[in-house]
């Protein structure tokens, strides 16, 4: 008889963590107020419905949430309704695959059929799957403050949204170049807030935030440098995506405690969703660690400054 696969099913919390009660005491240790900062990476933001399980068993409570791309998607979800926003997160990444982003049909023959076009795809299928995920329609209509950054095709800048239409800007946050076609707000074009500020951790400042928590969504292990221009072209992208970070990070960390979760390394490609229950539960696992460690090393409030946590 074939040996079943084992189950990853993180363990109960440390015993001297229950003992400090319900949730973990750590708010204490964070200015106000506390925004989330979520970032982009496709399929990769399963890591983020991990990170805010090990948050909900703190005493942290969002003021706000700032996102790009997936993270916005995400994001977005738990800002419509912060109490069930997780259980609905679950529901969203345990049947979330390529076809309710981008529809069916095979990619050659999107090649040949939209080869004068803007992008392989249009926005139809992600359309339908955003309307029948939120009941909002607006960003008032939110329990809390939400922004979605996009760029500006025109300007190359990042483009905060944070009031009106939502679903345009869920949209546009999202549309990335060359697969989904830019989107019209207003008079301009907006595609993926990757290319502007894919960890929207300045924007965030700007907005007032007192301490930051940053979901981000994994690094990847390159391994050997490939020749193969498929692959230099990502390598390329991930490597101007990664300077962009670090510099957002590093400079509200001038202002602000910048609190960074831990994500694992090498997650696959940001399309591949097999394997987002595995990611999320790894990511839960990582972050609770990693806030364990925070709320037990002291109880003063945190200086400006980046606290990472450490990857695997």
């Amino acid at each position: 008889m074939p040996e079943a696969p084992a189950l990853y099913v993180p363990g109960p919390r440390d015993r001297n963590v229950r003992a400090l009660g319900a949730a973990l005491p750590l708010a204490r240790r964070l200015p106000t107020p506390v925004t989330f900062v979520m970032s982009g990476g496709g399929s990769h933001g399963a890591v983020q419905w991990g990170s805010l399980q090990a948050l909900s068993e703190t005493d942290i409570r969002p003021d706000s949430i700032i996102g790009t791309s997936a993270g916005a998607l995400s994001g977005s979800v738990y800002a419509e309704d912060p109490v069930c926003g997780l259980n609905r997160l679950s529901y969203v990444w345990a049947q979330m695959n390529e076809r309710y982003l981008v529809g069916d049909g095979s990619l050659t023959r999107k090649l040949i059929s939209n080869a004068r076009s803007s992008a392989l795809f249009d926005n139809d299928a992600e359309l339908q799957t955003l309307e029948s995920i939120y009941h909002a329609r607006s960003f008032e209509e939110l329990a809390l403050p939400f922004a979605a950054v996009a760029t500006d095709l025109a300007t190359g800048r990042a483009k905060v949204f944070d009031s009106g239409a939502l679903l345009p800007a869920l949209l546009a946050t999202s549309a990335i170049p060359g697969m989904l076609p830019p989107v019209r707000i207003d008079e301009r074009w907006y595609c993926d807030g990757l290319a502007s500020a894919n960890v929207p951790a300045i924007p965030a400042l700007e907005r007032g935030a007192g301490s930051l928590i940053v979901l981000d969504t994994g690094d990847r292990d390159w391994g050997s440098v490939s020749s193969a221009p498929t692959k230099v072209a990502t390598r390329v992208a991930a490597t101007l995506r990664d300077h962009s970070r670090n510099r957002q990070l590093k400079e509200a960390a001038k202002e602000v405690p910048v609190l960074v979760l831990p994500t694992p390394v090498d997650l696959g490609a940001t399309m591949d969703f097999s394997e987002s229950s595995r990611a999320g539960a790894h990511s839960y696992s990582m972050a609770r660690q990693y806030l364990t460690e925070m709320a037990l090393s002291g109880s003063s409030e945190l200086p400006p400054g980046l606290y990472r946590g450490a990857k695997s």
